[in-house]
């Protein structure tokens, strides 16, 4: 019987340590995050503001505008595609997770779209927080690539030199501690010629949305566990180029989007510590289509005007002092 239980034990425990291995967290999951930290922090006690997200952080927030007006150390570790569960495991992992932090994350209402994660891919730092069942449903079919996916990336995590993760010298990133400048300009766009006002929107952001799955639920764990700390939060929503906004009022696109702000209103509410700042539906003027590179992305101009105008609703809200 002893020698039953323990072959029972031995075919087992790979298949239940293969199982949960979604669950393992500590893990970024990123390295472009951790070269952004290991590049720009070199004292991990002081305090800062860490700026953190999407690529409309990444691209819209400049640090050294925030550095200069508040006397605070700024970086700006958004990514593109990034998320708040890789955000949050990166501060975790670094410990950065303490008072004297001030964490401003961008949320776009894709990181909660369940049929974005089917078509186009989960952000492994996500799947640590969801349910074995969740994980099974979302996935279905892929849920076994997703866990040959998640083991290769822990293991090169775990076996890459923390020296070697830095920015390149050449990167444009390094002058401006993290934030990428873009150029464009959509004042010449004719915003006509798009065809994605239909329910079943062709636009990939949008398609065949479901905000009121999995990943909202993902979502509001992370929240949680970002509460938990001691560190002030702000997260926001940001702003789309005027013309994209008028083109899309009364749409399928601008409810999903109204609905996204009325739910991280409602999120922080709950957190005396997060607070949240709507730059969707308070829709500025200020923002030319020249200012933008694309529909819902700043170039460098509008990236200098809109880190302003956070900052002095940081200042005008006592989130920052």
């Amino acid at each position: 019987m002893k020698k039953f239980i323990f072959k029972l034990i031995i075919f087992v425990l790979p298949f239940l340590v293969f199982i949960n291995l979604p669950k393992i967290k500590n893990y970024v999951f990123n390295d472009e995050i951790c070269a952004k930290i290991n590049t720009f922090v070199s004292n991990f006690n002081e305090p800062m503001i860490i700026v953190g997200g999407d690529s409309r952080a990444e691209r819209q927030i400049i640090p050294k505008i925030m550095a200069e007006k508040l006397g605070i150390s700024t970086i700006n570790i958004g990514v593109s595609a990034g998320d708040i569960a890789s955000f949050y495991n990166s501060l975790y992992k670094y410990n950065l997770l303490h008072k004297d932090v001030i964490a401003i994350i961008s949320v776009s209402s894709v990181e909660l779209n369940d049929s974005f994660i089917n078509k186009w891919g989960i952000p492994q730092a996500y799947v640590s927080y969801m349910t074995l069942w969740d994980r099974i449903n979302i996935f279905r079919e892929s849920y076994l690539s997703v866990l040959h996916e998640r083991f290769l990336l822990i293991i090169n995590e775990i076996f890459t030199k923390k020296s070697s993760l830095v920015l390149n010298h050449n990167d444009s990133r390094i002058k401006t501690r993290g934030f990428l400048g873009v150029s464009g300009d959509v004042s010449q766009w004719d915003l006509s010629k798009i065809h994605n006002l239909q329910d079943d929107l062709e636009r990939e952001w949008y398609f065949n949305s479901n905000y009121n799955g999995v990943s909202k639920r993902t979502f509001s764990k992370i929240i949680k566990k970002i509460a938990d700390t001691n560190m002030n939060i702000v997260i926001f929503q940001p702003p789309v180029s005027l013309s994209w906004y008028k083109h899309i009022e009364g749409t399928y696109i601008d409810s999903i989007e109204l609905n996204h702000s009325k739910y991280l209103k409602s999120i922080s509410s709950k957190y005396d510590n997060i607070s949240f700042i709507d730059f969707y539906t308070t829709q500025s003027t200020v923002y030319h289509d020249s200012m933008f590179d694309n529909s819902i992305h700043l170039n460098y101009k509008g990236a200098k005007i809109f880190t302003n105008t956070l900052l002095d609703s940081l200042i005008y809200n006592n989130f920052v002092e």
